[in-house]
């Protein structure tokens, strides 16, 4: 899992989670190096967690990791859900009525995490997040989102989507905000 996502870790932390069926001996790291317990040895120990921890473990990240985790379990994972939702559906609601933009997902009443990626027709994502950034100050992240495979499935490859990414500590009025910016943008203003 990745801590820099709903956890509310900083980037570069996550983990691996393993069930008691999984035969570790058949999960080879993918880099080998110098650990804590074993350090005389060239060899990578072969005993949880040492096998999977190669070099320095990132402390700082992993504290910030940590101190997520409590976030998020203090104020309650429904809690957290149900205002992301708000939030994602005042988006949502708000750029289907401008007729230039492009929704990618499903029904975001249902299933939906924080997330909407959409396009401004005859504008390039790169051009839309540089003018967000510039002329609104409002951060998003634009382009293939790490994953080229998923835009050419849903037809955006090679320009990929503009994403908003909505958490608790997003609030409706910078919602509203970020239509009224998409709005001005696809107008040509």
């Amino acid at each position: 899992f990745t801590g820099h996502k709903a956890l509310y870790g900083p980037p570069g932390t996550g983990g691996l989670v393993i069930g008691e069926r999984v035969d570790t001996k058949k999960l080879i790291p993918l880099k080998v190096g110098g650990t804590g317990s074993h350090s005389e040895f060239e060899e990578q120990p072969d005993f949880l967690p040492d096998i999977y921890e190669s070099g320095t473990p990132n402390i700082v990240g992993l504290n910030g990791l940590k101190e997520g985790v409590r976030f998020v379990l203090a104020e309650g994972v429904d809690k957290i859900h149900q205002h992301e939702k708000n939030l994602i559906i005042r988006l949502i609601e708000g750029l289907k009525e401008i007729p230039e933009v492009t929704l990618y997902g499903g029904d975001y009443r249902k299933e939906q995490v924080a997330v909407v990626s959409f396009n401004l027709k005859d504008k390039w994502p790169s051009e839309v997040g540089m003018r967000l950034d510039e002329e609104y100050d409002i951060m998003c992240r634009v382009g293939l989102h790490c994953s080229p495979a998923t835009h050419k499935t849903i037809g955006t490859f090679p320009r990929g989507t503009v994403r908003f990414s909505m958490s608790w500590f997003n609030t409706l009025e910078e919602v509203d905000q970020a239509i009224i910016a998409i709005r001005d943008i696809a107008k040509g203003a």
